[in-house]
């Protein structure tokens, strides 16, 4: 029962990890590392990510102009790249905060629904 919870779980971190990375650069410019300390801290080291896991998605973000990045320098000789969150990676954010969302309202529908009930996503409710 264990490995499931932990199988459940890192499926539901590579399902959100793009708008975790996404939400704290709407916050400021960060850093890889920082990035990834930022999500450990805020969800009291349940939430962690791998930098390594982390760069390939911050590199597709910034393929899809969702994200920019640049190097700053801090001390004599060392440079740090930070990310910058874009005007459509603050739509996309949104976007992916809408859909997360509905999907959640529905599963919670579904897990307290009783047999013969129906769903109806708030975008049927507003047509």
């Amino acid at each position: 029962m264990e490995k499931q919870k932990s199988n459940l779980l890192t499926n539901l971190k590579k399902a959100t990890i793009e708008m975790m990375l996404l939400k704290l650069l709407s916050e400021e410019d960060m850093y890889g590392y920082q990035l990834s300390q930022e999500l450990k801290k805020r969800s009291n080291g349940n939430y962690t990510i791998l930098e390594g896991s982390m760069y390939p998605i911050l590199y597709r973000l910034s393929d899809q102009q969702h994200i920019s990045f640049f190097e700053k320098k801090v001390g004599k000789r060392q440079t740090r790249v930070y990310y910058h969150l874009e005007p459509s990676g603050y739509q996309y954010l949104e976007e992916l905060k809408l859909s997360f969302t509905n999907y959640i309202h529905m599963i919670d529908f579904l897990l307290a629904s009783d047999k013969g009930d129906t769903y109806e996503s708030k975008d049927e409710e507003e047509n």
